[in-house]
């Protein structure tokens, strides 16, 4: 279910944001892949090389806007009904996320079986891989599919809004974002690294906290009929230029997932990218440019498909590996630029044949459940 259905075209700047963080991250990826065989020229400029891991942080600051955004008008659509709008929305977050994240994460198990990384079932870590769910045990890996390690933030997220939709829907994302921010506080006070609070206290999620004020700033400007294209502007330019300064300055090992899911790094993590994604992201709402261009409407359409992209990164990263000798055929930069364009292409492709037919059977499916079956 894409943002751009449920808040309208207002959403379409968005959209083309959701484009720019995905292939951020197949392009950091996409530099990896390269560096198992060569040094590419742009891995050695200022500190390029990891800087597409930023596109997480774009993700969830949008994930934050617009998830919120969507638990609200669902419990306002269906006030007198707090646990049906929750089953709704969870049922909708989950069918969303695990079919297609289910998928990659076989393919990505049958692509180590025939190659040279076999998996040692006997260390698998299944409920991160198969639920999102954080690990028993401190430090807990990340899934299978290596990109799932932000998912397990995203639905921790998803989670704590169908509490607060049942319990107190009629302050919902600003309850949510409290209670995240308590969590965090927590976390300092008593430490986050052991089993469990290294992601429910880590300070990463005040990246999705961000989201929720912006979508409360921006459901109050809509109902007071305020004008924000003004300042939208302003913000986007500055959020993009701090983020782009972090290529020259450096992010130390903010980059790093493996030190994020230990609780490490986390607030400089949060300071260098997470606060200038927030306001990357607000003033791109609040800005509202029109995305008639044929680049805008490309853009536009590969944040439709960013899911499918971002999923689709390690599967197809591990293709360009096993044929390098044709991706680095001319030279180490043109490898990653070829590995970055086919990993785009075989996220479009899952997003056409697999995503979007999906999310139409997953539709049909949760259509017909009652809303009124369950009382509050």
């Amino acid at each position: 279910m894409s943002g751009r259905s449920i808040l309208g075209s207002r959403l379409l700047a968005v959209q083309a944001l959701r484009a720019i963080a995905a292939l951020l991250v197949v392009w950091v990826h996409s530099i990896d892949a390269a560096e198992f065989f060569a040094v590419p020229r742009q891995s050695r400029f200022f500190h390029w090389e990891n800087y597409g891991a930023c596109g997480v942080d774009i993700f969830f600051a949008i994930s934050g806007f617009i998830v919120s955004q969507v638990a609200v008008r669902l419990a306002d659509r269906n006030a007198g009904h707090r646990s049906a709008s929750a089953r709704e929305f969870l049922t909708r977050r989950i069918t969303r996320i695990f079919p297609l994240y289910w998928i990659l994460t076989c393919v990505v198990l049958m692509i180590d079986e025939l190659g040279k990384h076999k998996v040692h079932w006997h260390s698998f870590h299944w409920l991160p891989t198969l639920l999102l769910l954080p690990s028993q045990h401190y430090r807990g890996n990340a899934p299978l599919l290596s990109l799932g390690w932000s998912l397990m933030f995203e639905m921790y997220f998803y989670f704590i809004l169908t509490a607060f939709m049942v319990w107190a829907p009629r302050s919902l994302a600003r309850n949510t974002a409290i209670f995240l921010c308590g969590m965090v506080i927590a976390g300092t006070l008593v430490g986050i690294h052991r089993p469990l609070l290294v992601i429910w206290m880590n300070p990463i999620v005040l990246e999705f906290v961000f989201g929720c004020i912006i979508g409360l700033v921006f459901a109050h400007t809509q109902k007071n009929g305020a004008s924000t294209t003004s300042i939208g502007p302003w913000l986007a330019a500055v959020g993009a230029v701090l983020l782009a300064a972090t290529i020259f300055t450096g992010y130390g090992q903010a980059s790093e997932q493996d030190w994020i899911m230990a609780g490490y790094y986390c607030w400089l993590r949060v300071g260098v990218w997470g606060v200038p994604s927030a306001l990357l992201v607000a003033g791109m709402i609040f800005w509202n440019p029109a995305m008639r261009s044929m680049p805008a409407r490309l853009l536009v359409f590969l944040g439709d498909a960013s899911y499918s992209i971002y999923l689709c990164t390690i599967p197809a990263r591990s293709v360009v590996e096993h044929f390098w000798r044709i991706f680095g055929r001319f030279g180490a930069d043109t490898g990653v630029l070829l590995g970055a364009m086919f990993c785009i292409v075989v996220g479009v492709i899952c997003y056409l044949f697999i995503e979007r037919p999906l999310m139409r059977a997953f539709h049909n499916w949760y259509k017909p459940i009652p809303l009124h079956s369950t009382s509050a």
